[in-house]
């Protein structure tokens, strides 16, 4: 009984897993349905990476993003879903994420209204990058986008977006992504592409990651099919 509940559950699982791969997660460099696995299950180079905590970060480290567009300018795309409640109000800026290499780093970060900031060089770059401060309850989809013509953040959908021109840099190799410790734990799910993806790009990642199933209710499924499946074998 207990072989026939542990092979039920690994199939369903396969089968959640299988209904959940499409095309923008697996063109990720690296994604995370569930960060705080710390397991990636999306993504070209997902086996190669790993997840470190030290002085206050949490570093992604492994894989290798070096897309160049226009004017050889880094190209990246990083989106988060972000657990609002799991947000605490900085009393300074404090790093969503710090893409860096050796040399220089840019990101985006959260100040003490809770809005997104932009960081260059591990400290906060102009004003605020998006005028809407995050909520306190829900999750919300944030995709930050880097490229020739600065930086674009789409703020829970496709069609709502912030830009900052300045916030760029070019020919660099980026080799780690820098996640403040006290924000990891409000990151949901994690994927970043080497690609300048498009509004509507963008709006095809969200609506793909909105159908992965929250662990949890996963979970939740697994268990009721297997005992749904062994109520009908003991009938």
């Amino acid at each position: 009984m207990k072989k026939l509940l542990s092979t039920l559950i690994l199939s369903a699982g396969m089968s959640l897993s299988a209904s959940a791969t499409t095309s923008l997660l697996d063109n990720s460099v690296v994604g995370y349905s569930d960060f705080t696995s710390g397991t990636a299950d999306f993504g070209i180079q997902k086996d190669s990476v790993s997840l470190t905590e030290d002085e206050g970060y949490l570093t992604l480290s492994g894989a290798i993003f070096n897309g160049y567009g226009n004017n050889n300018r880094d190209i990246m795309t990083v989106t988060m879903v972000l657990d609002l409640s799991k947000i605490n109000t900085p009393e300074t800026y404090t790093t969503l994420f710090n893409a860096k290499n050796n040399n220089v780093s840019w990101g985006v970060g959260l100040n003490t209204e809770r809005k997104l900031q932009g960081l260059w060089a591990n400290a906060s770059y102009s004003g605020p990058v998006v005028a809407t401060p995050l909520g306190t309850e829900g999750s919300l989809t944030i995709s930050v986008v880097t490229g020739d013509l600065g930086t674009r953040i789409y703020f829970g959908d496709s069609d709502t977006f912030y830009s900052s021109s300045g916030l760029k840099f070019g020919n660099q190799e980026i080799n780690q992504i820098l996640i403040g410790a006290e924000l990891s734990d409000s990151i949901e799910q994690l994927y970043i592409h080497d690609s300048l993806l498009s509004q509507d790009q963008i709006g095809q990642l969200m609506s793909e990651i909105a159908s992965i199933p929250e662990p949890a209710t996963a979970s939740l499924g697994l268990l009721g099919l297997a005992a749904l499946m062994m109520r009908r074998r003991r009938v």
